[in-house]
């Protein structure tokens, strides 16, 4: 969708100043937006005017005014319009969030796979099939987010490389097209689990973090003597995700790891260790210690503000606070004299959920732009500063 004149550029860029004004805010008044955009008051009335007849935002009970004097008008978004899905794909289940337009998260559930798919394609749409259905009557779906773990191009959205679920240089793009109307956004885990800690719980636009998402899987489910323990990082710089020049940001390889096969692998662990590492302590103690070796040169070099840990290891906070204040207890000692913290999160299981939600909500308050393939004008087309236009 290519946009035509400045004039309709700059109602666009204007209407997504408004809406996420008011997503961050709540209600206020048509003034109040005025005097904290730097916008001409004339120019909030019009898109007000426009949200209001597409029924994105509705008018509520005045606020402000002293004695007799009127009050102003309450803006706020109308929070039924429609809802956003997020979706976490693993090997033998799936985590699913629903989420209104604020991004406030009123459904989830978890639920295993039922029978065996004969492609992945198959089993995405018997997924997204069944949360559409367990919607109801929720609203119509504006869009969904989906997160799988490996290398994933966002933009066409090609799997470049995923072995929980054996796929290589995957194209999505022509399925997602010919089979809903609504536009789909497709990430890596790890950087969806980044995404839900930018939207919800930030400390600003230029934060900069990392979120570990360690994954137990079922060994099983994979590829005959692939490794049962993934281990992906979502890399937050300066407000953005970072993805990397080829989109393999966050790809974690062990400073201890030595590729003796050819089978992929991030960790020195043995395949008899990884399948035990969910029920032995040792192991697991093994397998943090070989983490927080290589993460914490990554944070001497990065300066983040801190390292979030989820995933398999959510909870584990006496097991990393003993190893960071054991083997790595002068570093350590230097990362936190310097700001940096470490949080061990209580309870991740539906952040990569979230977070795809998240990352489908913050393209579809986006400002429009020119796009580079069919699956970028379907999304284009379907933000929400359009309706300014309509």
């Amino acid at each position: 969708m290519k946009i035509v004149g400045n004039s309709k550029y700059q109602k666009a860029a204007n209407g997504s100043l408004i809406l996420n004004y008011l997503r961050k805010q709540g209600g206020t008044s048509r003034s109040r937006i005025a005097e904290e955009l730097g916008l001409q008051p004339s120019t909030v009335t019009y898109i007000m005017n426009r949200l209001l007849q597409a029924g994105l935002v509705r008018e509520s009970s005045g606020i402000g005014g002293n004695g007799s004097g009127r009050k102003a008008i309450r803006i706020e978004l109308n929070n039924d319009y429609g809802t956003v899905i997020g979706l976490d794909l693993q090997a033998d289940y799936y985590n699913a969030v629903v989420t209104d337009i604020g991004g406030r998260v009123v459904g989830s559930f978890h639920r295993e796979y039922d029978g065996e798919a004969k492609t992945f394609e198959r089993r995405f749409a018997a997924v997204l099939k069944e949360v559409r259905e367990s919607v109801g009557g929720e609203g119509p779906v504006l869009g969904a987010g989906v997160a799988i773990p490996g290398v994933v191009d966002p933009s066409g959205p090609i799997i470049e490389e995923c072995w929980t679920h054996n796929l290589q240089h995957h194209n999505l793009g022509p399925f997602l097209e010919e089979n809903f109307s609504f536009p789909i956004l497709v990430e890596n885990d790890a950087n969806c689990c980044a995404w839900k800690n930018l939207w919800y719980e930030s400390s600003g636009d230029h934060d900069s973090f990392i979120y570990l998402l360690p994954r137990f899987h079922r060994s099983e489910l994979l590829p005959e003597n692939y490794p049962s323990v993934g281990i992906g990082m979502g890399l937050v710089y300066n407000g953005e995700i970072y993805q990397g020049f080829t989109h393999r940001a966050g790809e974690y390889r062990s400073l201890f790891f030595r590729q003796e096969e050819k089978v992929p692998g991030q960790l020195s662990l043995s395949l008899a260790e990884m399948r035990l590492v969910a029920s032995d302590r040792a192991v697991r103690r093994k397998l943090v210690v070989e983490l927080l070796g290589t993460l914490i040169l990554i944070m001497h070099i990065t300066n983040p503000r801190a390292l979030f840990i989820g995933g398999d290891l959510a909870g584990e906070q006496d097991l990393i606070a003993g190893v960071l204040e054991g083997e790595f207890a002068p570093q350590w000692r230097r990362l936190s004299a310097n700001g940096v913290r470490v949080e061990v999160l209580e309870d991740a299981a539906y952040d990569a959920a979230t977070g795809a939600s998240a990352a489908m909500l913050n393209t579809l308050y986006a400002i429009p732009q020119v796009g580079n393939g069919e699956q970028n004008v379907r999304i284009w087309n379907s933000l929400l500063t359009n309706l300014i236009d309509q």
